[in-house]
């Protein structure tokens, strides 16, 4: 990995590990939330939940890497397609 690459993912990971204010903590209980010391992480992990239930595809397909489902777009159980050129011209 390169210098910078490094220094990017160690600052990030850093950030998103920080604790949540009182505010935004208070915050996500009000939608529903209860959660025991919440991070950023935590919030940045709600708010691609909400886009997902929304409809969001993209997000859905996020969550759903990160949770280690397949994707939706590539069936489990699907056989390859040979295609035969055997029209003569």
């Amino acid at each position: 990995m390169k210098e910078n690459d490094k220094l990017l993912y160690k600052t990030m990971k850093t950030l998103l590990n920080e604790r949540l204010s009182d505010a935004e903590e208070v915050s996500l209980r009000d939608e529903g939330f209860t959660i025991k010391s919440p991070t950023r992480k935590t919030a940045v992990m709600i708010a691609l939940y909400k886009k997902a239930v929304s409809g969001d595809l993209s997000a859905i397909k996020e969550l759903r890497s990160i949770v280690s489902e397949k994707p939706i777009d590539k069936p489990t159980d699907s056989k390859g397609v040979i295609i035969v050129d055997d029209l003569k011209s």
